[in-house]
């Protein structure tokens, strides 16, 4: 890889303040994806060769991108790599692949004095299932229901990125009516999203009956999907065009679904919040450092946390979000702990609600759901963008007929992983371990494509 070009490739996008999306080899040559915020056209793309392209997971995220002379301690590691700790009382502590419950597959490798976290390095690829060499060469059907499983958490948004990237490569214009339905859809697996994330953190501090209450709210809004769609985590629906057919059930279903779940989140959240053995273990648990915030390429509610501006449904308007956003900020707040992410998701839910409220119900037949059948037997390249629940998600798809010929997937939790060292080693203990890992919530389904 002609490591000096990337390098400058990258300076070059930095200085012009653009987003890099996705790095990925091809052709015998390494490509670059990169994006403006508010700028609505299309994604540049650059060649930089020869290549082969080298997993981040192999040799390094920061050597990845080449922004550093030498990468920090702490993020990716090769197989024969192991994390090495010297010093009287320090020790090394494993923990996974094999880990609690029903969590992914990956390995941790902490260096502890005692009960203090020294130091972190994460060893993913347990159970890589190669996603993107299987959509190559199927059927865009098949390639979207490939790209709804990647993870439990965002069918809609993955199939949402996955169609845009098809209808940039085809010319298709989505109808009004199947582009708010989109919207709702997103807005309702946000919700259940973050739900359960927060069960989950407040389970991780030991607050179990908030945390039963808010895994009974998410069950709510998956029922409430199963009767909208028949499927509880919206699958099937969204495809490249705009949606497969009408929604089965009707606004006042909707608006009765969210009454109940504003009414009793914000009586869990008030409860939560006036519980100081659940805001003494978030508040500084997890801070990112400072000093690591502007090398660090985070996303979704993680950068929010961190002060970022960083939704594509205000950078990059899609869907219905053109007209909801118009009035209103991101939320955000400048603490990158675990209270902060907390903060940030917890005020998402009501944004969710409003946003559910104020979108418009669309009356018509499923024939007219879907755009026109068009001639699509030339290959094209085409884009996707979307704000899942946890950040930003960039789906390339080169197309050529009803054939998946090549695809590059980029998720946030992919861009999140690499901070969760830092936050790990920042003054905290092993007790605030699991509360570190359910404040950032992060897929390892999303890493081991």
């Amino acid at each position: 890889m002609d490591w000096d070009r990337l390098r400058e490739t990258v300076s070059q996008s930095l200085n012009r303040k653009e987003t890099l999306l996705a790095l990925w080899s091809g052709d015998n040559s390494c490509h670059v994806a990169t994006w403006r915020a508010g700028d609505t056209a299309r994604v540049s793309e650059s060649a930089i060769g020869p290549g082969p392209f080298i997993r981040p997971s192999t040799y390094g995220y920061w050597g990845l991108w080449g922004l550093e002379e030498e990468a920090p301690p702490g993020l990716w590691h090769g197989p024969r790599q192991r994390l090495r700790v010297t010093g009287r009382g320090t020790h090394l502590m494993p923990l996974g692949p094999v880990r609690a419950d029903v969590a992914e597959s990956i390995r941790y490798e902490l260096a502890v004095f005692g009960d203090d976290i020294h130091g972190l390095r994460l060893y993913p690829g347990y159970k890589r299932r190669h996603v993107v060499q299987l959509m190559t060469g199927q059927s865009v059907d098949r390639a979207l229901a490939l790209a709804e499983r990647i993870t439990g958490t965002s069918p809609v948004a993955h199939a949402w990125a996955f169609s845009q990237a098809v209808e940039d490569a085809w010319d298709l214009q989505v109808p009004e009516p199947a582009a708010q339905f989109r919207t709702v859809l997103a807005e309702l697996e946000r919700l259940a999203s973050h739900l359960g994330d927060l069960a989950l953190l407040a389970s991780s501090t030991g607050t179990v009956t908030a945390a039963a209450d808010l895994y009974r709210q998410k069950e709510a809004v998956l029922r409430f999907n199963a009767l909208l769609t028949g499927h509880r985590y919206l699958r099937g629906f969204v495809s490249p065009g705009g949606i497969r057919r009408a929604p089965h059930a009707g606004s006042a279903d909707l608006a009765a679904m969210l009454d109940a779940v504003e009414r009793e989140f914000a009586s869990i959240r008030q409860a939560l919040e006036r519980t100081n053995s659940f805001l003494d273990r978030l508040h500084g648990a997890g801070q990112i450092p400072a000093d690591q915030l502007s090398g660090l390429d985070l996303t979704g509610f993680v950068a929010k946390a961190a002060g970022m501006r960083a939704d594509l449904r205000w950078d990059r308007p899609y869907g219905a979000y053109g007209a909801l956003v118009a009035e209103r900020e991101p939320c955000r707040v400048t603490q990158p702990d675990a209270f902060g992410r907390y903060w940030v998701r917890a005020e998402e839910v009501a944004q969710s609600v409003q946003f559910l409220r104020r979108l418009a119900w669309p009356r018509t037949t499923d024939a007219q759901f879907l755009s026109a059948p068009v001639n699509r037997e030339e290959p094209g390249v085409g884009y996707g963008l979307v704000e899942a629940p946890r950040g930003r998600l960039f789906y390339r798809i080169e197309a050529a007929g009803d054939t998946v010929r090549h695809a590059v997937i980029d998720t946030a939790s992919r861009r999140n992983w690499p901070a969760v060292p830092f936050a790990m080693a920042a003054r905290n203990i092993m007790q605030d371990f699991p509360i570190i890992d359910a404040s950032f919530a992060l897929a390892v389904s999303s890493l081991d494509l």
